[in-house]
C-alpha cells in the first residue's frame, strides 16, 4: 500500500480554515514515503498537510525538514489508571448549562495560544481564536460526553471536556482557566471532577494530551498520577499552486 493511501483530506479543517488541508501520521518516513506523500498533496492541490510523527524518529525529521515542513507543536499524551480512585468533591464545579456558553466561547478563544495552530502564523489569527471557541461550544452541545465548568464569583472561570471511548477508555479534552482566577486551584479541582466522574462511568483508563510547551498543564496532570505515555511531534507542510485554484 501507497504512502499516500494513508494521507486523509480533512472535511471541517479545510472547510473552516478556507483551505485544502490533510493530515498524515506515518510509522516511519523514509524518501520514498515522503516523495509518494508529497506527489499525492500536489495532486489533490493540498494547502497544508498536518503530519504527526514520533519524536525520536530522527531521520523521519529530517526529511520532513528538506520538504520544507515547519515543526509547530511537541504533542505529549499522559495516561493514568483510575482503578481504586477516590472520589474528591469540589463545590466550585458544576455540569456546563447552555447559558454559559457565551462565557466559554470568550474564554476559548485567547486561552491555547500555546497551541500549534497559534504556533503557525499561516493561519488567521481570528480563525485560530474562533476554533477554540468552536471547540468549546460544539462539546457543551454534544461532541464530548461531559463539559465541566468551574466557577468563581458566580461566573464561569474555567471549563474541561470529557470524552467516553470503548473498552473503558476515557480521555481529557479541551481545558483552561480564566486570568483572572490562576492561582486559585480551579485547574486541579476540574481535573479531580474529571476524573471522578470518569470513574463513574466505568471508565478504568485515561489519556489526555498537551503541548511541550506547556508546563504548567504537565505540572498538573503530573501531580495527579499521569504518567507520560508519548512524545510526538506535529511538522506543518505547506504548499504553493502555480495555477489558481478553480
Amino acid at each position: 500500500m501507497p504512502a499516500s493511501a494513508t494521507c486523509r483530506l480533512l472535511e471541517w479543517d479545510s472547510e473552516f480554515f478556507g483551505l485544502r488541508v490533510a493530515s498524515f501520521t506515518p510509522p516511519a518516513l523514509t524518501n520514498a514515503v515522503m516523495l509518494d506523500v508529497v506527489t499525492w498533496c500536489r495532486a489533490q492541490r493540498i494547502d497544508c498537510l498536518y503530519v504527526r510523527s514520533d519524536s525520536g524518529d530522527t531521520v523521519g525529521v529530517r526529511l520532513l525538514e528538506d520538504a520544507g515542513a515547519r515543526a509547530v507543536d511537541v504533542r505529549m499524551t499522559f495516561e493514568r489508571n483510575l482503578l481504586g480512585l477516590r472520589s474528591v468533591a469540589h463545590p466550585a464545579v458544576r455540569t456546563s448549562r447552555e447559558s454559559d456558553i457565551p462565557a466559554l466561547r470568550e474564554l476559548a478563544a485567547v486561552s491555547h495560544t500555546n497551541s500549534r495552530f497559534w504556533a503557525d502564523e499561516r493561519f488567521p489569527r481570528e480563525r485560530c481564536a474562533e476554533l477554540y471557541a468552536t471547540w468549546i461550544e460544539k462539546s457543551c452541545r454534544g461532541w464530548a460526553d461531559r463539559v465541566l465548568v468551574a466557577e468563581l464569583d458566580e461566573r464561569p472561570a474555567g471549563y474541561l471536556s470529557c470524552h467516553l471511548r470503548e473498552r473503558c477508555r476515557g480521555e481529557i479534552g479541551i481545558v483552561a482557566v480564566a486570568p483572572f482566577a490562576q492561582s486559585r486551584g480551579l485547574g486541579g479541582a476540574l481535573l479531580d471532577s474529571a476524573l471522578a466522574w470518569l470513574a463513574e462511568q466505568g471508565v478504568e483508563h485515561v489519556t489526555v494530551v498537551t503541548q511541550g510547551r506547556n508546563a504548567a498543564a504537565q505540572r498538573l496532570y503530573q501531580s495527579r498520577g499521569f504518567l507520560t505515555a508519548s512524545v510526538q511531534v506535529w511538522h506543518h507542510l505547506w504548499f504553493k499552486h502555480d495555477e489558481p485554484r478553480t
